[in-house]
């Protein structure tokens, strides 16, 4: 661990077998885990609120399933997304707020935005977006996708996301970006494309879409490829792509850390062009999505270590050593670092 930092507390979840973190989410003087472990030949999992002062547990809950990242609204209340096919949400105290059980799918992580919630079947038998109310977890509409999607962005009225459906040969997968309407979720657009593509951020007026071999750029209004940055052959963008002021961070799945720019050149039409401006490998696989705190970039690798990188890419560490363990990830709040491994979640500042 590097001598700069603090570990604050420490906490380790108990008993159980096979245990998996999840990203940890941060309300005010809360940090709230989920835990995913075997139980009786299946799974269950923990939700558990955590002081951010000094650890204490405030309170837990259970699910009777594989539970997904929590994510927390701005008033406290907590969204969880069981592979039940169900959402739970609770209040800031941990008293249950309601449950809807609307599929028999897996789901994804939710999205929130405005006075509704967001969410997208995922695995094989996935072929469903969904739109519940926040208030009561009513069904306001339901779309069909055509199969596993990946991780949902909304932006204005909007709501995108990327499908991979049955292709037209075994084995093939045909992958489909949707634009939606948030408010009846009507299509706007939907284009076939032919490379994977995972998750993406809305910046500098562009959609910019993580994907197998490639940082892409598309016009948010009707799907159009606007620019197109390509990372090696057989290599995937798994993590990321995040927001650092003028850069965008992405890493992929061999270990490759990156920053791009978004750039507009031309005399007349001013065209977007995605330049690479540093880039940096290591010798692990990142696990979660990179985290800004300060002037620097954060990622959690497999092997347990925290990596710091500069904004100019010179890398610094690793900076932190924590317990090697399943799943896990990197969050941030008020001066101090979250990080969930395995069975663990730890709290650190500098």
């Amino acid at each position: 661990m590097g001598s700069e930092w603090q570990m604050i507390w420490k906490f380790a979840f108990a008993k159980e077998r096979n245990v998996s973190a999840r990203t940890p989410a941060i309300w005010r003087d809360q940090i709230i885990g989920a835990f995913v472990y075997d139980r009786k030949g299946f799974f269950e999992s923990t939700i558990i609120a955590l002081s951010m002062d000094d650890g204490r547990e405030l309170w837990r809950r259970t699910i009777d399933h594989v539970a997904n990242e929590p994510v927390i609204e701005t008033d406290g209340t907590i969204y969880i997304a069981s592979f039940a096919g169900a959402i739970h949400a609770y209040a800031p105290d941990g008293s249950p707020v309601w449950t809807s059980a609307f599929g028999k799918s897996n789901i994804n992580v939710p999205v929130l935005s405005g006075d509704r919630l967001f969410v997208a079947e995922i695995g094989g038998s996935g072929s469903k977006t969904w739109c519940l109310a926040k208030s009561n977890g009513d069904v306001v509409w339901s779309y069909e996708n055509g199969g596993h999607s990946y991780r949902l962005v909304a932006h204005d009225d909007k709501l995108f996301h990327a499908t991979a459906g049955s292709g037209p040969r075994f084995g093939e997968s045909a992958i489909h970006l949707h634009c939606l309407k948030q408010s009846s979720g009507e299509k706007v657009w939907s284009i076939e494309v032919n490379q994977y593509h995972f998750t993406a951020i809305v910046a500098g007026g562009l959609l910019l879409w993580a994907a197998r071999g490639a940082l892409n750029a598309y016009d948010p209004t009707d799907g159009e490829l606007k620019a197109h940055l390509p990372i090696p052959e057989r290599t995937a963008i798994t993590s990321g792509p995040i927001a650092a002021g003028d850069k965008i961070i992405v890493a992929d799945d061999s270990g490759i850390i990156r920053a791009a720019a978004l750039e507009r050149k031309g005399l007349l039409f001013k065209k977007p062009i995605l330049c690479e401006r540093w880039s940096s490998s290591l010798p692990d696989t990142f696990v979660g999505e990179p985290v800004i705190f300060g002037d620097h970039v954060y990622v959690l690798g497999e092997k347990g270590k925290v990596h710091r990188f500069g904004m100019d890419g010179r890398a610094i560490g690793p900076v932190l050593s924590v317990e090697v363990g399943k799943g896990g990830g990197l969050s941030s709040a008020d001066g101090k670092i979250a990080i969930s491994s395995g069975r663990t979640i730890s709290v650190y500042r500098p």
